[in-house]
């Protein structure tokens, strides 16, 4: 009976570990700080601007006459990512690059500077705050049928904004609102991973007019396969 017992529990743990590896089940990491408040450190920008800055505990990106990133050091594939955004003016328009790439080959063989991938959108309410635009290729990720106007947004406060990635499929959430939920191999299949940035959008209208956007409490874990 002993033996039978023990070559029981021997299979049904095989069973297990066969089961998760054929699913392809995903585990969570430890949440990590991407800003604390304190420094920048993680971070640069995209160009050499001083469009983001440090300032009472925040990141504050400030409007120019041409948009501007601030990206972090690592790549990310899978993963979870939230943070606290607020938009000070409602006529500008931010985002947060997922999974996003820096450089370009063009068709001379030359590499460029170039920002291009998935972007939670964050603008006004009503808007499409939520929605997955792709950055630098002109054209939405989000389906024509699910680009639908929201007020998930409040504006001129402290919005909580919740990111999933997991292979092609991206999830969205705004103020515990799911808003987006969008899967797209072939977006996938061009962006797996890549960094994180912030966007604050260039302002063709009265440039010198400076509109503000806030970022707070960010923070990400990774999600691997077992």
């Amino acid at each position: 009976m002993i033996a039978n017992s023990t070559t029981h529990r021997t299979l049904f743990v095989l069973i297990v570990l066969v089961s998760s590896f054929c699913c392809g089940s995903a585990f969570a990491g430890d949440w990590v700080t991407l800003f604390d408040g304190k420094s920048l450190d993680g971070w640069k920008p995209s160009r050499d601007n001083t469009q983001f800055a440090l300032s009472e505990g925040v990141i504050v990106g400030t409007s120019s006459s041409q948009t501007q990133f601030l990206q972090t050091v690592e790549s990310y594939g899978d993963f979870e990512l939230e943070l606290e955004v607020k938009l000070h003016d409602t006529d500008l328009n931010s985002g947060i690059q997922i999974r996003t790439q820096l450089t370009r080959t063009g068709d001379n063989g030359k590499v460029r500077a170039s920002v291009h991938g998935p972007q939670v959108d964050i603008g006004r309410s009503p808007g499409r705050s939520g929605h997955i635009f792709n950055q630098g290729n002109g054209a939405w990720i989000t389906p024509k049928e699910d680009l639908i106007r929201n007020e998930a947004m409040v504006n001129g406060h402290w919005n909580k904004l919740r990111v999933l990635a997991k292979g092609p499929r991206i999830q969205t959430w705004i103020n515990g609102k799911q808003v987006g939920d969008v899967t797209d191999s072939e977006a996938y299949a061009k962006y797996p991973s890549g960094v994180i940035a912030l966007q604050v959008h260039g302002v063709k209208k009265s440039p010198e007019k400076a509109r503000h956007v806030s970022f707070r409490s960010i923070r990400v874990r990774r999600l691997e396969k077992k």
